[in-house]
Parts: structure tokens; sequence; C-alpha cells
């Protein structure tokens, strides 16, 4: 009577132990950890109010261990999202195609190694031609929000959020 006791209590325990493994691959499988994410660093803005452009410093973490081979990239991936102080948007922009980066390739694919890199996009409107905002704005919010189209990192990277001043 006794061992029939301790062999339940065991199956008890083994349940339990593979319902944690379960539950730890899940999490490393499904987990936010190996991705890539951005941060925008550093702002700094041109012109008025009424002809604004954004030149902005932004670092890419490449935390999946593998070299990512993007298309059109930062060009048309990483959009400036542009709100007001309430958090109402004024404008989504994507860089101007005169860009500084240092993983630029002549095939216009870039590589993403692993590990952290900067570069700086500048963000106009059309050929260098500014946002035209409110007179009103004296302060706006900026983040950078896109994907890495062509690889096969999918997830949509969302940086923080940069209080910046128009002059």
């Amino acid at each position: 009577m006794k061992s029939m006791a301790i062999g339940g209590l065991v199956r008890y325990f083994m349940k339990r132990l593979l319902t944690i493994l379960a539950l730890l691959i899940a999490v490393d499988a499904f987990g936010d950890s190996g991705g890539v994410t951005a941060h925008l660093d550093a702002v700094s803005t041109e012109g008025t109010h009424a002809n604004l452009m954004f030149k902005c410093s932004i670092t890419l973490d490449n935390q999946t261990g593998a070299t990512l081979v993007a298309a059109n990239f930062p060009i048309r991936d990483l959009a400036l999202m542009v709100t007001d102080a309430d958090g109402h948007a004024l404008a989504k922009v994507h860089a101007w195609p005169m860009i500084f980066w240092s993983f630029y390739s002549e095939k216009q694919t870039f590589q993403i190694h692993p590990g952290s890199e900067s570069f700086q996009l500048l963000y106009a409107r059309f050929q260098g031609v500014g946002l035209s905002l409110p007179p009103d704005t004296k302060k706006v919010k900026l983040q950078i929000v896109g994907t890495l189209s062509g690889c096969s990192y999918t997830n949509c990277l969302t940086s923080n959020v940069v209080d910046t001043d128009v002059p």
C-alpha cells in the first residue's frame, strides 16, 4: 500500500516537472529575446515649423545571432512618426535618400550584422522639403517604426520616444 502512495507522488511530481519544462520551452520559443531593437539616440532639427527636417541618429541592435540582409533598408522601412505633445499624429515620413550608413552595399541590400549598428537618417517630406507643422507647435514627440523588408526577421520595430523642440 505504501509503495502505491509513493508511486502516485512520483507521477504527480513528474507531471508538474513536464508542465514546467513545457512552459520554459514555450517562453524560449516565443519570447522577445533574440530579436532586433531600434533606439532613437539623438535628434537635431533643421528649418522652421513651416519647413522642418529631422536628422536622427539611430541604433539597431541585432540580437538574432545571424547577419540579416534587408532590401530597401533603411530608406523605405524605418519611418519617423511625429506627434504633438499630447500624442496626436502630425506626420509619418520616410528618410530622404541622401543618408549616411555604414552597411550600404552597391547591391541595394543592407547587411545588419549581430550586435549594435548606428547610423544617421534625414527625415523630410520630399526631396529635402521639410514638414509643415502648425505654427503653435513648440514640441513634438518622435519615434522610429518599421520593419526589415526582404529578410527572415518579420517583427515590427518600434523605438523609444524622443521629445524635440520645434524652432
